[in-house]
């Protein structure tokens, strides 16, 4: 792929993109989504879907060793056809396409309920919208740039959460697999869904400036996002217990109100204000990534792509606000997607490894 040197990312920027693909919306819902079903023992439930990540992340390192200047857009073609790549192509980005349209309606729903209830759904998503397509049309390395600078203002505002330690009960997860080994196991694929995402680095990997170290920022990605989904889920219950998170549609931001600082009236507002960045930040990221899946299908300028995708970015966000479509989808999309790319992942890798030892 021809890049110019100025425009790489850096593997630190690499690392923070990947993560911005990653850290979302799921550290709001994940503690209510998992504690309807593994209980106390939710918490581990992100530590054993550590494995979807890790898999990707080695399984995508192998392809990289092989064509380290080919993303995957351009191996599904070379290996499998023109036709067949291009539909691979195409499945690949409905997941990307999900998830975003999932981040708008969230967002539109958070900022009717905690911020501004009267202002209008569709303001909220051309807005938001609005912003992730200018800052995706500013190109890779500002998007870079910017996952590095809103994942440092959130790990700073979540770091507050550590005082939720010193209202909470240890109680509140005892006793450890009381729950039962069957229901963590049962609710693990929902974590496995927050930890989408991964897929991005066989997309993105030829704008690092140094491919050497994909597989070490992979990696880190994948500790500081198990931490910061760890965390989310245990601090929740250790401070509300099995029985309140579930009453709530995002317990999280309810740690925030264990936090007593005499300037600040109440510190729940501000994490509010940081995860609208945080939306913001996976919103872009998602923006860009479509507009160069779709640049595959019509070369296109990349800056002009981002543009044209808006009307149907904004269209799609805007029909998710209906709640109960949005659940279906999600509930049918993510399980097949997921399994798709990892199939898809595992044959390419397959291919070019019997390949490379006929020649």
């Amino acid at each position: 792929m021809n890049t110019e040197k100025s425009k790489l990312l850096t593997p630190n920027q690499f690392t923070y993109i990947v993560i911005g693909f990653i850290v979302g919306a799921g550290v709001l819902t994940l503690p209510n989504e998992l504690v309807k079903v593994a209980g106390q023992d939710s918490w581990i439930c992100t530590i054993i879907a550590m494995f979807y990540p890790l898999y990707v992340v080695f399984i995508s390192v192998y392809i990289i060793n092989k064509h380290p200047k080919e993303n995957i857009l351009i191996l599904n073609k070379k290996y499998l056809g023109k036709f067949f790549g291009s539909i691979l192509n195409f499945i690949f980005m409905l997941q990307f396409m999900l998830t975003y349209i999932v981040i708008i309606a969230n967002t539109i729903i958070f900022c009717r309920v905690f911020i501004v209830n009267y202002l209008a759904p569709l303001k909220v998503a051309i807005i938001l919208v609005s912003l992730a397509t200018y800052s995706s049309y500013k190109g890779l390395r500002g998007l870079g740039k910017m996952s590095e600078l809103i994942f440092y203002m959130f790990i700073i505002v979540i770091l507050f959460s550590i005082s939720a330690l010193k209202y909470g009960s240890i109680l509140n997860l005892q006793p450890v697999f009381g729950a039962g080994i069957k229901n963590i196991i049962k609710a693990t694929p929902k974590t496995a869904y927050s930890y989408s995402g991964w897929e991005v680095i066989l997309l993105f990997f030829p704008y690092v400036n140094d491919v050497k170290y994909v597989k070490k920022c992979s990696l880190k990605a994948v500790a500081i996002s198990v931490i910061v989904y760890l965390w989310a889920v245990f601090i929740t219950i250790f401070y509300l217990g099995i029985d309140i998170v579930p009453k709530s549609y995002w317990a999280l931001i309810l740690t925030f109100e264990s936090i007593n600082i005499p300037i600040i009236n109440n510190f729940r507002y501000i994490f509010m204000f940081i995860w609208l960045f945080l939306a913001l930040r996976i919103a872009a990221n998602y923006h860009f990534s479509i507009a160069l899946i779709f640049n595959d299908f019509k070369k296109i300028e990349l800056k002009k792509m981002c543009l044209l995708i808006y009307p149907l970015i904004l269209y799609l966000g805007f029909k998710f606000t209906d709640i109960f479509l949005k659940q279906k989808v999600v509930a049918l999309g993510y399980p097949f997607l997921m399994c798709f790319n990892l199939l898809s992942f595992t044959v390419l890798a397959l291919l070019i490894h019997f390949k490379g030892k006929k020649t």
